[in-house]
C-alpha cells in the first residue's frame, strides 16, 4: 500500500502506482467505494474529513541513529542521482514513467483497462459528486520519498525487502523472503524479513510468482558500496 502521508506536498502528482488517478479527492471516495460504500451510502462529508487530516499529517521521523555526516555526502549522491524523478521538485517526481523503462512488473498496470476507467469516471453520473479523472497509463509513477525508511517493502508490488537490497542488481536481490513481521532492522533498512520468527508471524513471498517479479528500477545499483551507504544514509532522513 502507499503512503497517505504529507498529501499536500503531494498536489499535482499521479496517485496510485500506475498514475490512474489525478485527484485526491476522487482517490478518497473510490477507495471508499471499494471497501463497500454505495452510490446512496457515499459518506463524502466524512471522507473530506480524511482528506484534510491526510493532507497535513506528517511524515514519520527515522527513529535510529543517523551519520550525518554520511547522510550530507549521501545529500550530493541523491542529488545527482536521484532527484529529478523523486525530490519534491524534481522534473519527473510525480510523473508516470514508462514501464519499458523502469522495468518493473507490469501485471499491475496490466489489470487496469481504458474500459475501466471510463466505467468509474460515469460511476457516479446523477450525483452530487462524480468522478471524472481515472485514467489508462501505461508505467509507474516515480513517487516522492517522505517517509521512505517506513515504506518498506519496495517497488509497486513490494518485491524488494530493503533499501540495501533495491540497490542490488536484480539478480542478487533476495529471491524469497516473508512479508508481514513488524521488527525494524535499521541497518538493511526495512523490515526484517528471514528467520523463525519471520517465518512464524509474516508470509512467504516468492518473486518468481506471476506479479511479485523484483526486476527493474536499477537505478544505483551501479554506485560504489560506499556511495550506497552514503545514499542509503541520507534516505534515513527524508
Amino acid at each position: 500500500m502507499m503512503s497517505l502521508w504529507n498529501q499536500k506536498m503531494h498536489k499535482g502528482f499521479a496517485l496510485h502506482w500506475d498514475g490512474l488517478e489525478t485527484s485526491l479527492t476522487e482517490t478518497v471516495q473510490t477507495g471508499a467505494i471499494g471497501d463497500g460504500a454505495t452510490k446512496k451510502s457515499l459518506p463524502v462529508a466524512d471522507l473530506q474529513r480524511v482528506e484534510d487530516f491526510i493532507q497535513e499529517l506528517p511524515p514519520p521521523k527515522y527513529p535510529f541513529a543517523i551519520d550525518e555526516q554520511v547522510a550530507a555526502k549521501g545529500s550530493q549522491i541523491f542529488a545527482n542521482t536521484c532527484a529529478s524523478c523523486h525530490a519534491f521538485g524534481g522534473e519527473r517526481t510525480g510523473t508516470v514513467i514508462p514501464v519499458e523503462e523502469v522495468g518493473t512488473d507490469r501485471h499491475r498496470l496490466d489489470m487496469w483497462t481504458q474500459e475501466g476507467a471510463d466505467t468509474y469516471n460515469h460511476f457516479g453520473d446523477g450525483y452530487p459528486w462524480d468522478f471524472k479523472n481515472l485514467r489508462k497509463t501505461n508505467g509507474y509513477v516515480s513517487v516522492s520519498l517522505d517517509g521512505l525508511w517506513l515504506r518498506a517493502p519496495y517497488l509497486h508490488n513490494g518485491s524488494v525487502p530493503s533499501l540495501q537490497d533495491l540497490f542490488e542488481k536484480p539478480e542478487n536481490r533476495p529471491q524469497v523472503f516473508y512479508r508481514g513481521y513488524d521488527v525494524y532492522d535499521p541497518k538493511k533498512v526495512g523490515f526484517i524479513t528471514e528467520g523463525d520468527e519471520a517465518k512464524a508471524i509474516g508470509f512467504k513471498y516468492d518473486t518468481t510468482v506471476t506479479a511479485n517479479s523484483n526486476q527493474g528500477h536499477i537505478y544505483g545499483t551501479d554506485l560504489s558500496d560506499e556511495k550506497k551507504k552514503a545514499l542509503i544514509e541520507y534516505l534515513k532522513t527524508l
